[in-house]
């Protein structure tokens, strides 16, 4: 892919000019010096890209005028480390895009690599012919008072996974190092114009009093054909201690939905997470949720079941005593859209009672990436309750016995059917006393006829 002064886009430039007209955009679009901060990242929002600053595309300098350009701009796409957007750029046949960042001052390339210099870069093959190519990270600078720009190409050179060239639909990452290789768009440092050498070779060449690197600029050029075409984003150029993360504005928003109150060793309660993402937000691929709980003090997670979708999700304890678990979502959450994960909640009987905090946080992971919480998370409380007592039975009242009484009650006879003699005696129910009563009158009748029968025996 050939490289030429590419701030301003002509070949046909006087090289000194060049490099004045690139330092001098920052008084052109009203841009002070850029204050340094060490191992600080910097956000780019969409708004940062174009003729206000701090970052350019290739229009917004007026010496490009009437040169071809594609797609430059802060997407939705999701970089691997942020997962809130990244830099678009994308080209068809004849276009070049870019998004250049001026310096203050020039900064050596030996300061430069002390500093470390890293960037991320993804190529999209359903919008990509062009093989083995994908978008360079360069630095325009002065070397001995002539004007070039260094290009480091990823197709030319290995990942941090040691992987040669660029894998297709797969986030890499590369940081270039003295011993890699660069290309000169002039002849300098003894290296013919188009040619490459180490970088270390160009920091040691290029050392002279106002060398160094004017700016760093994110670019895909011209693929030397009217047809072919080539779709990448990038993100995370870390260079003079600064790391620039391109992102959209808008963040999703998390709502998490459960009961006030959860009995142990009662039925399961049902759980959601939903989680909103605003029009203007980044889009999210392959979603989760973290999700914990903190609870009584002395909740084991062998006492609590989450279940989703039938299958029981495990949870881990922390040294907090909160309990840790995964909710699998497994798919792409894109600005404008909502999603909704149910599960329930169960707690076994015996379980410590009182407060319990549910909060979920929103996961995912990017092509070639891993799984990363994206800072979007919602929290709620219920409460664990104890079972409730059963309630008492209802008893039987038995009937007390009269305090006088020395022998246990009799049951009630049957009444007898009328007989020949006359009705049948019914029973009185007389107290005890009425029955002592009863049979002194029997005695006194027994003795009253006795002395009778004597007295007629005494009277013959």
């Amino acid at each position: 892919m050939p490289e030429h002064a590419v701030l301003h886009g002509r070949k046909t430039r006087v090289p000194a000019l060049a490099g004045l007209t690139f330092a001098a955009t920052l008084s052109v679009w009203g841009i002070g010096p850029l204050p340094a901060a060490a191992a600080a990242t910097t956000v780019v929002n969409p708004g940062d890209l174009g003729a206000a600053g701090p970052w350019f595309r290739l229009q917004d300098d007026p010496g490009n005028a009437g040169i071809p350009y594609g797609t430059q701009e802060v997407s939705a796409f999701a970089d691997p480390r942020w997962l809130d957007g990244s830099l678009h750029l994308g080209v068809g046949g004849g276009e070049t895009s870019q998004a250049a960042h001026p310096f203050a001052a020039p900064i050596s390339l030996t300061s430069l690599l002390a500093s470390g210099i890293s960037y991320s870069t993804y190529q999209n093959s359903a919008e990509s012919t062009a093989g083995n190519a994908g978008a360079n990270l360069q630095f325009p600078m002065m070397c001995g008072g002539v004007f070039t720009t260094l290009s480091f190409e990823p197709g030319r050179n290995s990942d941090t996974q040691g992987r040669t060239g660029v894998v297709p639909d797969t986030w890499q990452t590369f940081a270039p190092t003295g011993t890699s290789s660069w290309r000169t768009s002039r002849a300098v440092a003894g290296i013919p114009a188009q040619g490459d050498a180490t970088l270390a070779t160009f920091a040691a060449a290029c050392a002279a009093p106002g060398d160094g690197a004017l700016g760093v600029i994110a670019r895909v050029g011209r693929l030397g054909s009217d047809t072919a075409t080539l779709d990448t984003y990038v993100d995370a150029i870390t260079v003079a201690d600064t790391t620039y993360d391109f992102a959209v504005e808008g963040r999703a928003t998390a709502a998490v939905t459960a009961p006030d109150r959860l009995v142990a060793g009662g039925p399961a309660v049902d759980v959601s997470v939903t989680y909103t993402n605003p029009a203007d937000g980044p889009e999210y691929p392959d979603t989760g949720t973290t999700l914990t709980l903190q609870g009584p003090a002395g909740l084991r997670p062998d006492q609590v079941t989450l279940l989703l979708e039938g299958r029981r999700i495990p949870l881990t304890a922390g040294p907090d005593g909160s309990l840790v678990g995964t909710l699998p979502k497994g798919t792409a959450l894109p600005p404008g859209a909502s999603s909704t994960t149910a599960f329930t909640l169960a707690v076994a009987e015996g379980a410590p009672t009182g407060p319990l905090s549910l909060s979920a946080e929103l996961t995912a992971r990017a092509r070639g990436g891993d799984r990363t919480p994206v800072g979007v998370e919602a929290a709620t409380g219920l409460r664990i309750e104890a079972q409730p007592s059963p309630s008492p039975s209802p008893s039987t009242t038995t009937p007390t016995p009269s305090p006088t009484s020395s022998e246990p009650a009799r049951p009630s006879a049957p009444a007898s059917p009328p007989g020949p003699t006359g009705p049948a005696l019914a029973e009185t129910g007389a107290s005890t006393h009425g029955r002592w009563l009863g049979l002194g009158a029997l005695s006194l009748v027994a003795l009253g006829s006795a002395m009778v029968v004597l007295a007629r025996r005494r009277s013959n």
